[in-house]
C-alpha cells in the first residue's frame, strides 16, 4: 500500500495515520508513505520518521515540493526522495494499493 500524504499533519491524524500503517505493516503488506506539498515537513521530524522506519514502512518525499520548502537539509535519514517519473513508478510497480490521505 502506498499512503499518499499532501497536508501537513498534526499529533491526531498523525497517530491514526501511524496506526494504520504500523498494522498493515505487521501483516506483511508492503507499506510506504510518500509525503508530497506541505507533508514533506512531516520528513524532517525525527521522532516521526524513526516510528514509521522501525515498523519496516518506506518513507518517501517528493524532492521538487522539498525544494520548493527549502527543506532539503533539513530531510530525515532514511527517508529517500524521489522525483516524478519515480513517483510515477512507486503509483504503478511498486504497489497494488493506493491511498491518499486527508486530515
Amino acid at each position: 500500500m502506498l499512503i499518499i500524504l499532501s497536508e501537513s499533519i498534526n499529533g491526531g491524524s498523525q497517530n491514526a495515520l501511524l496506526k494504520i500503517a504500523a498494522e498493515s505493516a505487521k501483516k506483511d503488506d508492503k507499506i510506504a508513505i510518500l509525503h508530497i506539498q506541505d507533508a514533506c515537513t512531516a520528513a524532517t521530524s525525527s521522532k516521526y520518521c524513526d516510528r514509521l522506519l522501525q515498523n519496516k514502512i518506506k518513507v518517501y518525499a517528493l524532492e521538487p515540493d522539498i525544494e520548493a520548502r527549502g527543506l532539503k537539509e533539513k530531510i530525515c535519514a532514511g527517508v529517500k526522495t524521489v522525483d516524478y517519473k519515480q513517483w510515477v513508478h512507486l503509483l504503478t510497480s511498486d504497489h497494488n494499493k493506493i491511498v491518499s490521505w486527508t486530515n
